[in-house]
Formats: structure tokens, C-alpha cells, sequence
């Protein structure tokens, strides 16, 4: 099972990570340590029930047929971060990373959600 850590070491910069099944089930929701929220946890929790799920399948539904492949992660751009959400064995990923840095970051974490 992965865990908020095994996130954590994908790279130094991730801020939060996030894990919820697919019937919207919250299995973890955590903050990197001495890193300060822009969300409250029940926000983050709130989000993690019903986004990943909406936001994948409004995605998927660009290629019904399936004619561009596998839909790997979906990215939402706030103000202050970014969060990038990917289906993975376990569920629903999501991460968030600071906007300046989100692109050049997400290109590198990117390859390895594929494989969790």
C-alpha cells in the first residue's frame, strides 16, 4: 500500500500528497512536515472524495474509443500550486507542488505514478 512517505521520496519539492479509492474513500491526506497548507485538511479531504473522479472522468471522455491511449493524470492549476492527480493501482494519487516549479517537476514524477 503506498503511503504519504513512499510519496514524499518521488521528489524533494512535492508539498502534499493525497490517496482515495475509487468510491472516494480518503486513505491518507498529509502535508510534507514543516511545509504550511494553503487548505484546510478538510478541504484537502473534500476534494479527494469526489475530484480525482470527476476530474478523470470528464478527461477520459475526450476519447471514448480510446484512440489516444491510456488517460495517466490529469493537472489542476491554482494560484499558489498545482496539483497533479493520476490513477494508480491503489486508486486516485494526487500531489501538489509549488506553481513556479509544477512543469519541470510533474515531467519528472510524471514516469514514475505510471508505475505505483
Amino acid at each position: 500500500m503506498l503511503t504519504p512517505d513512499d510519496v514524499f521520496r518521488l521528489h524533494p519539492k512535492i508539498r502534499w500528497a493525497a490517496l482515495s479509492r475509487e468510491a472516494g474513500i480518503v486513505e491518507f491526506s498529509r502535508m510534507r512536515p514543516g511545509v504550511e497548507s494553503h487548505t484546510s485538511d478538510a478541504e484537502d479531504r473534500a476534494f479527494m472524495e469526489m475530484g480525482p473522479l470527476v476530474m478523470s472522468g470528464l478527461a477520459e471522455r475526450l476519447t471514448p474509443e480510446g484512440k489516444a491511449g491510456k488517460l495517466e493524470c490529469v493537472i489542476a492549476c491554482f494560484e499558489k500550486d498545482y496539483v497533479l492527480m493520476a490513477k494508480v493501482r491503489d486508486g486516485y494519487l494526487a500531489l501538489s507542488v509549488e506553481r513556479d516549479q509544477a512543469l519541470t517537476i510533474f515531467e519528472e514524477i510524471i514516469p514514475w505514478t505510471v508505475k505505483l
